[in-house]
């Protein structure tokens, strides 16, 4: 029933798009079949790969970065609730700053390469990732904690098997946000100063008139979400396997 009302979904999107298509023209939407032509046209000639391999490449990198800070830090405040005082507000005021108003300065420190764009990504998957853990830790039951202590678990058997596991349903919730936003922060980056990548490929297509490889990009990134997605998918219905199926409402 889910994969029927998926594919009906999909449907009525592709009608949509050929309808807006009809009704605007070519300057304004790409019909599907052209762009699904040109999918295949740039896949051919070996340009989508490369393209795709850079955009996944830094928004991975980033993502992990800003995944592994985003869930240290946690733990770390963790222990204290005075270091937890001091630090959450300064990282909660952080969080307001505009991540691509800081481009110019990345990319005067960094250099016009790849390396503005992951620190772009990994602070913008920072965030997402910190607050989840941050609330998963909070939401653990104190009384699971002492009662490991008290038989004995030392602090890092308490942080895995406690801890780490009753925070997991908080973290993949921000795992699903934070994915895709690391590939959109990738794309923008792109966008601002790049020689390959998806987001070039949109942008420089933009500024050729090209509507149609702006709609092929565009189709590319979401199949690469949606791929990256069901991986996640996969990943957290293994990591949450311990974790009793919940019973359904009652008929």
């Amino acid at each position: 029933m889910i994969v029927t009302g998926r594919i009906l979904l999909a449907i009525a999107l592709v009608l949509l798009w050929q309808w807006g298509y009809e009704s605007s023209g070519e300057l304004f939407f790409a019909s599907p079949i052209s762009v699904l032509r040109r999918i295949y046209d740039v896949a051919r000639d070996g340009s989508l790969w490369v393209h795709a391999a850079s955009t996944i490449w830094i928004s991975c990198f980033g993502f992990l970065i800003g995944f592994v800070a985003g869930v240290i830090l946690p733990f770390i405040l963790y222990q204290s609730e005075r270091a937890t005082r001091a630090i959450e507000p300064a990282v909660m005021a952080s969080m307001g700053i505009p991540k691509f108003a800081l481009a110019p300065l990345l990319i005067l420190w960094f250099g016009i390469g790849d390396a503005p764009k992951v620190v772009i990504v990994a602070f913008m998957v920072f965030y997402m990732i910190f607050i989840s853990t941050f609330s998963g830790l909070r939401g653990v039951d104190r009384r699971l904690v002492v009662m490991a202590q008290i038989v004995g678990a030392r602090h890092l058997k308490v942080a895995r098997d406690v801890l780490w596991k009753s925070l997991q349903p908080y973290l993949f919730a921000g795992l699903k946000v934070a994915l895709p936003r690391a590939i959109s922060a990738t794309i923008v980056g792109e966008f601002l100063v790049a020689d390959r990548g998806l987001g070039y490929m949109i942008e420089h297509s933009r500024q050729m008139g090209d509507t149609t490889g702006v709609f092929a990009g565009i189709v590319i990134v979401t199949a690469v979400v949606l791929g990256l997605n069901w991986l996640l998918e996969r990943l957290q219905g293994w990591a949450l396997a311990w974790k009793p199926a919940e019973a359904g409402p009652a008929h």
